[in-house]
């Protein structure tokens, strides 16, 4: 299973009701937002996040090997450039 790192920033009113709710419950702030708080966000927004950091998820990647136009042209140069495209 990959982790996903969050980076969370929360106005003192928020963090207030969070930190009151973790009391509650008897753990830390930091247990809530990882058991709790952040999960439930993902099953909520998800599918909004994937859509908006991989519009082209249903794309494969190609390797494909063309040659640079300015090494080639410009000076003669016999290197490659390698680059993966989506198609």
């Amino acid at each position: 299973m990959s982790s996903i790192k969050v980076m969370v920033a929360f106005g003192q009113q928020t963090f207030n009701l969070i930190d009151a709710e973790a009391k509650e419950r008897g753990v830390t702030v930091q247990e809530l937002l990882r058991a709790v708080i952040i999960p439930d966000w993902f099953r909520t927004h998800g599918e909004l996040l994937t859509k908006i950091t991989m519009p082209d998820a249903n794309r494969r990647i190609q390797p494909l090997t063309k040659a640079e136009p300015s090494l080639d042209q410009d000076q003669g140069s016999k290197f490659h450039s390698n680059r993966l495209y989506l198609v």
